[in-house]
């Protein structure tokens, strides 16, 4: 297999995986215990320079309860959709199906909601459950085991009665275990990419809020049969979010953000993302 369309597949191996667990705006923002979060994604994902699109949904349920003097949650996230490139060098050059299960939890050791501060733990575990064919240049999964390691703090300032500004800042790392089933037989290891992502957010008004994004990863360069591809990470991304509460319990949000940095002026994602969730005290769901 001809070296240019390795390194076009390991780039796209790496865009599913920081889209399925990027956060968005006050995602650390603790709910009570009994909580239950039922939210779906749409994201749709475009590369211009190598032709690659994917558009992506995400089903998450998301359960808070007490885990001795901590507030824990416990999550699953359900990835789907359809990914195409063109010019895949005789190979396949669409997929459609399931991706990657994501398992995770978070663990607050700071959560006082009255001075709006917020210190928390997420372990990340990515499933290779995902549709995978070592024929095709993309691939809903990636036939390989990931794990994060994140950690977040949350700090909010009441600036007026129901205008809250937040600053935000999360760090973290992944690691992956190889694909022995990459295109031709071949082995693909990866190093561990890191991840750094910050969001500064303000209350417009008591059901409005607006925040401004960044997301970075470094590293992550692969190996196929021991050979580098030399395609380490350099990416740094701005954004812009808005998220409007239209009921009780009830959000939906709306994100842009786009590549304004990649490694040796690479390809660069534009990313355009909804969320639709629904808040419920579980208990409520059986009365």
């Amino acid at each position: 297999m001809k070296k240019g369309i390795l390194a076009i597949i390991c780039t796209c191996l790496l865009i599913p995986t920081a889209s399925f667990a990027d956060n968005l705006m006050r995602d650390y923002i603790a709910a009570p215990p009994n909580t239950l979060l039922s939210l779906l994604y749409y994201d749709h994902i475009t590369v211009d320079d190598i032709d690659f699109t994917e558009d992506l949904f995400l089903l998450r349920e998301v359960y808070y309860f007490n885990a001795g003097s901590y507030l824990a949650n416990a999550q699953i996230i359900v990835p789907f959709g359809h990914a195409s490139i063109d010019d895949a060098g005789g190979l396949d050059d669409s997929s459609s199906g399931i991706g990657d299960i994501i398992l995770l939890g978070t663990f607050w050791f700071v959560n006082d909601a009255k001075a709006k501060t917020y210190f928390a733990f997420s372990p990340y575990f990515f499933l290779p459950t995902g549709d995978y064919d070592e024929n095709q240049a993309v691939n809903m999964g990636n036939n390989r085991w990931a794990f994060r390691e994140e950690f977040n703090f949350t700090k909010g300032w009441e600036v007026n009665p129901d205008h809250n500004l937040y600053f935000e800042l999360t760090t973290g790392v992944d690691f992956f275990t190889d694909n022995d089933e990459a295109g031709g037989n071949s082995n693909l290891s990866q190093d561990p990419l890191f991840n750094l992502e910050s969001h500064i957010s303000y209350d417009l008004t008591k059901s409005l809020a607006l925040s401004l994004d960044y997301y970075g990863h470094w590293g992550g360069s692969t190996e196929v049969d021991d050979i580098d591809q030399h395609n380490s990470a350099d990416t740094q991304s701005l954004g812009s979010t808005l998220a409007f509460n239209f009921a009780p319990g009830w959000q939906v949000m709306l994100q842009y953000r786009q590549d304004v940095k990649t490694a040796d002026d690479g390809p660069e994602a534009e990313v355009i993302q909804a969320r639709l969730f629904y808040a419920t005290d579980f208990g409520n769901l059986f009365h």
